[in-house]
């Protein structure tokens, strides 16, 4: 019988992880749909949006409505190959994987609604991520401006990742000098020994990374150390988490002068 105690939970656990892209769906886009919505919402017609974890592209397509509307164009990478094998089915069902219309307003010739990539943020040459497919030159070096990303969005994956000030330095040169960095996630009030202690446990019964308790004061803390940006706006989300224990945020960064 001690055998089968020791099988059952491997068994489960293999399970999850041959459906680890649905199951993150099922736990986490309730939430991070509305998040997708509020950032949309405060992105101006034609922006250009770096999703830095975008995850299974479920929550974005639940705002296709909000991207079409806005004539964005979002560039999503992710280090979870099963993520974003289902994000690349998903965007296609949802006809976001494809150019833009030749002549639409807002849009460069040729450039994608949305496209999906397996890279993580402390990869090198992340300024092709900048270019299109259509793009005939790619020149090595600097970004020239008018191709950054007017946004990069962390939606709850800022904290997941192991070096959090050094996501927020890796993204600066790919972003334009008065673009924008939007957060999305949930905050813990006050410190927990014990939730400190479960959180990071919860992936291996999951399977999704849930990253480390992060109270307002660690991201104020991850912001100071990455010294490059300044925070613009931090607010409780609408309609979204907001007990005794946790809020969901949305905090706004902009580059400092002297990092632009």
């Amino acid at each position: 019988m001690l055998w089968l105690l020791l099988v059952i939970p491997a068994l489960l656990l293999m399970i999850l992880r041959l459906f680890a892209a649905d199951v993150y769906d099922a736990v986490i886009v309730w939430m991070t749909a509305r998040w997708y919505q509020v950032v949309f919402q405060r992105l101006q017609r034609g922006n250009r949006i770096l999703d830095v974890g975008i995850g299974t592209a479920t929550a974005l397509v639940k705002n296709k409505a909000e991207l079409l509307d806005r004539h964005l164009s979002v560039v999503g990478i992710d280090y979870e190959a099963a993520y974003v094998r289902k994000a690349e089915a998903v965007l296609k069902e949802a006809d976001l994987w494809r150019p833009a219309p030749d002549g639409t307003e807002g849009y460069r010739p040729g450039e994608s609604l949305s496209r999906v990539l397996e890279r993580s943020i402390y990869d090198e040459g992340l300024s092709e991520l900048c270019y299109e497919a259509s793009d005939k030159e790619k020149p090595k070096g600097a970004v020239p401006e008018d191709l950054r990303f007017d946004a990069v969005y962390f939606s709850g994956s800022l904290t997941v990742m192991p070096d959090p000030p050094s996501a927020l330095k890796a993204v600066l040169p790919l972003m334009k000098r008065d673009g924008q960095i939007f957060i999305t996630q949930t905050f813990q009030k006050k410190h927990s020994p014990l939730m400190a202690f479960i959180k990071p446990l919860m992936k291996y019964i999951t399977t999704i990374d849930f990253g480390q308790l992060t109270t307002e004061d660690d991201l104020a803390r991850i912001i100071a150390e990455a010294d490059c940006f300044e925070t613009v706006e931090n607010e409780a989300i609408s309609g979204s988490i907001n007990n005794h224990l946790q809020t969901a945020r949305l905090v706004i960064l902009k580059a400092k002068p002297k990092a632009k």
